[in-house]
């Protein structure tokens, strides 16, 4: 095989093929770097014209290396000493460069030992041997492009401070470009270097403040990449310090620091022994550390009006409580919503979550200042003039009731009143009207022709619902269901009414007369044009005529379409099934499902509604668990376990990631963790509050055991499987519940079991509530042997801090003066009790 590769290899077509690839310096340094690889490019690359090439060689090498055409021979100039004669050949003056929109980064066809040699400029050694030494060189920045490149791929950083310090060291007076696409790449190397070190972002400010000041000329974006780079790194004090710089020196003005809260949402933590100076109100909402950076910054910036954008983009990037605090830092510092409609994404979220104070806190404000509620209350203006009188051309209201009577009229017909409306210059005939025409035509054909010649006329029927149902039900020949709308008793005006409507539907159906029930069916259809299904209304029927499979149908269509009940279903849903109860009681038996399975249909419906996008509020959910934990009956309790499970994997499951870890770079449109449905971990906070843990304590503890059947009522520990006593079932909830993703708070539900115990063993206290005066007097457990189970079940001994040392003063923890002065009175009523 050798001499036969040797006999190929003289042939004179390898020979040629081989002195072409030597002689072709086609290789990594050539490779345009924009592109993800060079097949990827030249695949997705289309054809376009090039300039007719003319007689200097080298404009023709280049033209080809841009057509991506490898010619087979050409010459090679090689670039000596400023002072030969070869060097005139390179096309070096940007005029002459190739204008091919294919090839953005201008090739210079320079050998790799070439490049290295020309790119060693970061020194003062040689001055006059290097190509940019050149005058005519010095600011041809495709040059200094293809040797910042090739340093930054051959050194990284120190080949880009290399081609730092050529420009500002070696050479004095060469200006950057400020604007497109090679000034970016310019600027955004050199703000990187920076970033890492931070020395040459010292030296990068002083050039661009020195360039500011003599040419008036700034890269746009030296602002955010700067200070929302350093957001970026965990560095919140250099960004202020930066920013300040950036501001003292006029580079930055007030509104550029809307572009850096990107970058302050995505910063979630900071380095150790780092901490920010801010204004913010410590009663307020905790804020992570780079809304706090921001707040600061805004703190050094004068007549700032950053208030409408910086709130809508903390809503939609999931900072609720943060656009909150950031609504009061900001209008301490005067900078105040301009328009109500920008306060409105804030006031949503505060009602949606349940903060009531907060959000009359917010009404409050808008009111004052704005002077009016009507973006609040009023979703768009209201049309002062009456529905029944439409006006004619001069301006004179012209009554629905005229036109009615003169139609109802036998000795005029349709031509006659056509002529009386044209004299009149009536515009436009209302739905009493245009009812009484329809009666009188003979069929579907003749109202059709009818409200043609009405059109032809310049006489407009409006857009009343009956105008439409009339228009569309003879255009589809449905005779007996149009019939039934104009022989009906019910003022036009009545169709507009969607409640009446909905309420004559379910009286229909629930009478099954099904003739009016398709004729209302007809009506809500019109009325719902965004959704001619009514899956909403049906439900509400079914839920209405306590068909409550039928109901669950309706839902389970919703869910395969990836629909959702409305909120108004959800509400109608909880005002039918679940029977009212007072305060601090447990609910009384219901009439139809037991209090129990009232509250299991529902969480059945919203198990549908809620991964689909609805929105339930922390008050309902709330709700349903008290309602299940009050229950008090073994079986009950594994029923609550599982709701509570799934409200926690179905609220902490679209958190995993914080909201501002996915925040958008800057310049790129926000993304958005869209408010409106609530599915977030603020949810569980609501929902699971300490005074909730509390309460799921306590819950555990309000279990009857005897003597016995203290064997039998006994709960598996989840990890070892030990037996233990049912009284610790909360407790070894709420640790499942902390493994699924909720935060506990340990300082309450140490308080609420020892407030349990205090009522089974301490000296003092005698409840007034007979559950616990009776679990009091059956107790079969000795003390010891609770507090073992406590602590199996919560997994740690120091859930008491050490009190557990202490029996007398853990099971008789303080009173209030309060309950001081209560007991004796307690004491005196249970007598003899």
């Amino acid at each position: 095989m050798r001499p036969a590769l040797l006999r190929l290899l003289k042939r004179p077509s390898a020979v040629s093929i081989l002195d072409t690839l030597t002689a072709t310096p086609i290789g990594i340094e050539q490779l345009e770097s924009r592109y993800r690889c060079l097949r990827c490019h030249s695949q997705d690359a289309k054809p376009a014209p090039l300039d007719e090439p003319d007689n200097n060689p080298t404009r023709t090498k280049l033209d080809d290396s841009c057509r991506g055409k490898r010619p087979f021979s050409f010459a090679i100039y090689d670039i000596e000493s400023l002072g030969e004669e070869t060097s005139e050949h390179i096309s070096v003056a940007p005029s002459k460069a190739p204008k091919n929109p294919l090839c953005p980064t201008k090739t210079l066809s320079l050998r790799p030992e070439k490049l290295e040699f020309e790119s060693d400029v970061g020194h003062l050694d040689s001055i006059g041997t290097r190509l940019v030494d050149h005058p005519g060189s010095r600011d041809n920045f495709d040059l200094w492009e293809e040797l910042l490149r090739y340093r930054q791929r051959h050194y990284g950083d120190n080949g880009t401070l290399q081609i730092w310090e050529g420009l500002t060291v070696r050479l004095d007076g060469v200006r950057l470009p400020v604007t497109g696409e090679q000034a970016d790449f310019f600027w955004q190397s050199f703000v990187d270097l920076g970033l890492r070190r931070e020395l040459y972002l010292d030296s990068l400010l002083e050039y661009a403040v020195n360039l500011w000041k003599r040419q008036g000329d700034r890269w746009p974006q030296l602002y955010v990449r700067i200070v929302g780079g350093l957001l970026d790194q965990g560095m919140p004090k250099r960004a202020l310090e930066y920013h300040k710089r950036l501001q003292k020196s006029q580079i930055a003005g007030a509104s550029d620091i809307m572009q850096i809260l990107p970058s302050a949402i995505r910063l979630s933590s900071l380095p150790a022994g780092m901490e920010v100076a801010t204004t913010t109100d410590p009663q307020e909402f905790s804020l992570t550390p780079g809304l706090e950076a921001f707040q600061a910054i805004c703190s050094a910036t004068t007549d700032h009006k950053i208030y409408g954008p910086a709130i809508a983009m903390l809503i939609r990037q999931g900072q609720g409580e943060g656009a909150i605090s950031m609504h009061h830092f900001l209008a301490r510092r005067q900078d105040h919503p301009q328009s109500p409609d920008e306060i409105q994404p804030l006031l949503e979220f505060v009602e949606k979550f349940g903060r009531r104070k907060e959000f009359n806190r917010l009404r409050g404000y808008v009111k004052k200042r704005f002077d009016t509620e009507a973006s609040i209350d009023q979703p768009g203006p209201i049309d002062p003039t009456p529905k029944a009188e439409k006006s004619t051309k001069d301006g004179r209201p012209f009554k629905d009731d005229i036109g009615a009577k003169m139609f109802a009229t036998r000795a005029l017909n349709f031509d006659m009143v056509l002529g009386g409306l044209k004299m009149l210059g009536v515009s436009e005939i209302g739905p009493r009207t245009l009812r009484e025409m329809a009666i009188r035509a003979h069929g579907n054909q003749d109202i059709l022709e009818k409200l043609k010649i009405l059109k032809q006329s310049g006489i407009s029927v409006g857009d009343s619902i009956f105008a439409r149902l009339l228009q569309k039900l003879a255009a589809q020949n449905r005779d007996i269901l149009l019939s039934d709308i104009l022989r009906s008793d019910q003022h036009p005006d009545v169709l507009e009414d969607v409640r009446m409507q909905e309420t004559m539907l379910v009286s229909y159906y629930m009478a099954r007369d099904w003739r009016l029930y398709n004729m209302t069916l007809a009506i809500l259809t019109e009325l719902h044009p965004e959704a001619p299904d009514l899956f909403d209304i049906h439900f509400r029927k079914h839920i209405a005529a306590w068909e409550l499979s039928a109901a669950a149908k309706v839902t389970d269509e919703l869910a395969l379409n990836g629909r959702s009940l409305s909120e108004d279903s959800v509400d109608f849903m909880a005002e039918q099934v679940l029977t009212p109860r007072r305060m601090n009681h447990r609910p009384p038996p219901g009439q139809r499902l037991s209090a129990v399975d009232e509250v299991l249909f529902i969480f059945k419906i919203l198990k549908r509604v809620v991964p689909a996008g609805g929105y339930v509020s922390a008050a309902f959910w709330v709700e349903m668990l008290k309602r299940l934990g009050m229950a008090n009956a073994w079986a009950d309790w594994d029923k609550l376990r599982d709701c509570c499970q799934w409200l926690v994997c179905q609220y902490v499951g679209t958190t995993k990631q914080t909201p501002w870890a996915q925040a958008p770079s800057t310049g790129s449109p926000l993304d958005s963790t869209k408010l409106a449905n609530g599915r977030d971990r603020r949810m569980l906070d609501l929902v699971f509050t300490p005074q909730m843990q509390a309460a799921i304590v306590s819950w555990g503890f309000m279990f009857r055991v005897l003597d016995t059947t203290a064997s039998r009522f006994t709960v598996s520990h989840p990890t070892t499987n030990e037996k233990l006593i049912p009284w610790v079932r909360g407790l070894i909830l709420l640790r499942e519940l902390e493994a699924s993703g909720l935060r506990l708070d340990k300082r309450l539900i140490s308080q609420a079991v020892r407030h349990r115990m205090a009522m089974l063993y301490s000296h003092h206290v005698l409840s007034a509530r007979r559950m616990n005066r009776m679990l009091r007097r059956r107790n079969p457990y000795p003390l010891q042997k609770v507090l073992d189970d406590v602590f199996c079940a919560w997994g740690d001994p120091t859930l008491f801090d050490g009190m557990e040392k202490d029996w007398e003063r853990l099971v008789n923890p303080p009173r209030s003066p309060r309950a001081k002065r209560r007991a004796p009175g307690i004491r005196l009523s249970l007598k003899g009790l």
